[in-house]
């Protein structure tokens, strides 16, 4: 059965069509977060078509997953899906780029078994990690946050990701900022994932803040790769695995 939008479970700008698939923000620009009306699988994409692009505002639509069921978030949402409801925990979410945002792009998005969240248009053959660090021991929730320049979204039909096979054969993952480097330090405190050693020290040494998140970070922590296989960050406490970098 196709996700649809939850219309029990939103912002206080939102206003959903009765098919619930289709989600405007009425004023301002923000309080615009929805989630999916069920649990999404591994690996299923999530398609959302940018129907309405208003430039007046800058920044623009985020989405994620929370493994924090929305019944528990009913009426007490927080303006922002980054960072607000990322710094409450069990929910990671990230904006996109400034690429996937104009009127008229369908984008996908979806999480491996791993805790990887992809993220494509319709005009690329393959996804790019968008972040990591989901948790798939529990049910998860899409988190859509209609924020900014993207005024309304057209949730289509979840479909299978096509690159399970491919994803779940590596073991690496390239830096999310520069993509030419292995990913291999963790923010701290906030214990985000996916960046290289050059990029997560120019991150630390300018804005000081998690690109995820926006958390402010106090120290960077290096990761072995037997650590990050082992389920980061519940082997924080071991001294093989993960040392501290700045």
């Amino acid at each position: 059965m196709g996700a649809c939008l939850s219309p029990s479970y939103d912002g206080s700008q939102v206003i959903m069509d009765e098919s619930c698939c289709t989600v405007s923000r009425i004023d301002t620009f923000h309080d615009g977060i929805v989630f999916s009306n069920r649990p999404v699988e591994l690996y299923e994409k999530v398609t959302l078509k940018i129907l309405h692009d208003d430039q007046k505002w800058h920044g623009g639509l985020r989405v994620g997953f929370t493994w924090k069921d929305p019944r528990l978030q009913s009426g007490n949402l927080p303006p922002f899906a980054c960072p607000n409801l990322v710094l409450r925990g069990k929910t990671c979410a990230s904006v996109l780029p400034d690429d996937y945002l104009a009127e008229g792009t369908t984008i996908s998005f979806w999480v491996d078994s791993r805790g990887c969240v992809f993220c494509s248009t319709s005009l690329e053959a393959e996804g790019s990690i968008l972040f990591k660090g989901v948790s798939v021991k529990s049910p998860l929730w899409a988190v859509v946050d209609v924020y900014g320049r993207t005024k309304e979204v057209q949730l289509l039909d979840s479909t299978c990701s096509g690159f399970q096979e491919r994803e779940e054969e590596s073991t690496v993952e390239d830096c999310m900022v520069c993509f030419a480097s292995e990913a291999s330090t963790m923010m701290f405190p906030c214990h985000h994932t996916g960046f290289c050693s050059s990029c997560s020290l120019k991150i630390f040494k300018t804005s000081g803040r998690c690109p995820l998140c926006r958390e402010k970070v106090t120290k960077i922590l290096r990761i072995s790769l037997l650590a990050e296989n082992e389920g980061l960050p519940s082997e924080l406490g071991k001294p093989e695995g993960i040392h501290s970098l700045w």
